[in-house]
């Protein structure tokens, strides 16, 4: 086969395909537009009416069609009417003997206002309804055991977990924040092998001052009374000096004797372990 008759073949599918459409597009058109009517579904008639206004009769159990006015237009002589209708079984009707004069009689003079509702079988059906043989396929289902089934399943699955929620919980364990002892040897061992931070050096000063404080119970005053007060005592003064001039200096971040010093000298067994 040639490349022009492949070619040929190949535009002519989209063709195809479109016509198709267009005709499946014409058929619902034909249909859904159609004036069939049938039994349950409501139907439309606009008619003018001369004189005055008039109503539709109330439907009651038993009538063949019941109608209503959906609106009323006034025009010269009378009025156009929407009428609405749904008929209650196949055939001819006529909609003038379901309307009222004013005096709540029926419209006289009127002309014929035919309206035909089709059935929704076919003639040839009767609509009796026929026993069929019996399937060889069950189609009778155990829902209610199943589903009670899975009910019970799906409520012993819960006890593993709110066990396992018990235990997870049980094993949590608060640790007690670390004490201003634990808290200086710490930042001292961290000096003596490794340059500090500015804001690690700040923290042995502070923590040093807190650390004596505790130990020589010196009332909570003044960071300045306490100072003086810790510079008047042998030890914690000697302390005290030798952390500022090593701090104070330029070698501060990596000189790590005197925090080795301290970690020899200071006595961290002794007094009281007080926590911030």
């Amino acid at each position: 086969m040639t490349n022009h008759n492949l070619n040929r073949r190949h535009s002519m599918g989209p063709l195809i395909a479109a016509g198709l459409a267009l005709l499946l597009i014409g058929i619902s058109f034909w249909f859904w537009s159609s004036d069939r009517i049938t039994i349950g579904v409501e139907g439309r008639q606009v008619v003018k009416i001369p004189g005055p206004r008039v109503s539709a009769i109330p439907y009651t159990h038993g009538d063949a069609l019941a109608v209503r006015i959906a609106d009323a237009v006034p025009i010269k002589g009378g009025f156009q009417y929407d009428l609405r209708y749904m008929a209650y079984g196949p055939g001819r009707h006529d909609l003038r003997g379901y309307l009222l004069d004013e005096r709540q009689q029926p419209v006289s003079g009127l002309p014929e206002m035919p309206v035909t509702v089709t059935a929704l079988l076919p003639k040839e059906e009767s609509g009796k309804l026929l026993e069929t043989p019996p399937t060889p396929i069950d189609l009778r289902t155990n829902y209610r055991l199943g589903m009670g089934l899975l009910w019970c399943l799906w409520g012993l699955l819960l006890v593993p977990l709110f066990f396992y929620g018990r235990q997870r919980r049980s094993r949590v364990v608060v640790l007690p924040s670390p004490s201003i002892p634990e808290r200086l040897r710490s930042l001292l061992e961290h000096a003596a092998h490794s340059e500090l931070t500015v804001e690690q050096q700040t923290d042995i000063e502070k923590l040093l001052l807190a650390f004596w404080a505790e130990r020589l119970q010196l009332p909570n005053e003044r960071l300045i009374e306490t100072l003086d007060e810790l510079r008047k005592h042998p030890t914690a003064g000697a302390h005290v000096s030798r952390v500022e001039k090593w701090l104070h200096s330029r070698d501060a971040r990596g000189n790590g004797s005197v925090a080795r010093e301290l970690l020899a000298s200071l006595d961290w067994n002794s007094g009281r372990t007080g926590r911030r």
